[in-house]
């Protein structure tokens, strides 16, 4: 599945187990330099909770991401080619997760 249908999916699957539909999925140009930043709401999702540490990867300024966890809300940045690595980060995380709980979605093979 596509990533952005992946992301779609998940949004949709929280907002109909009752999550506030005004939290959720922003994805937005970088003010300060070129790149994208995303932001994924976790409260009341079932990866409220959940800690990460700071992820950085890549040096310069054209080949460099970064991602954590903070007040209950994935953030990440990256350059402008890192959209979807940081689209993917956050839905293995995801799927990670879950999985320990026992209740990984199934992923569709290409």
């Amino acid at each position: 599945m596509e990533v952005l249908e992946r992301i779609q999916a998940w949004h949709k699957a929280q907002v109909e187990r009752g999550r506030d539909p005004t939290l959720g999925v922003r994805i937005e140009t970088l003010r300060e330099r070129p790149g994208w930043s995303v932001m994924i709401d976790l409260a009341g999702t079932q990866l409220s909770g959940l800690t990460l540490a700071p992820y950085k990867e890549g040096s310069t300024d054209r080949d460099w991401l970064a991602y954590r966890i903070k007040d209950d809300r994935f953030e990440g940045i990256g350059d402008p080619t890192k959209l979807q690595a940081l689209l993917f980060a956050f839905l293995d995380l995801a799927d990670r997760t879950l999985a320990g709980l026992g209740r990984a979605p199934p992923r569709e093979k290409k």
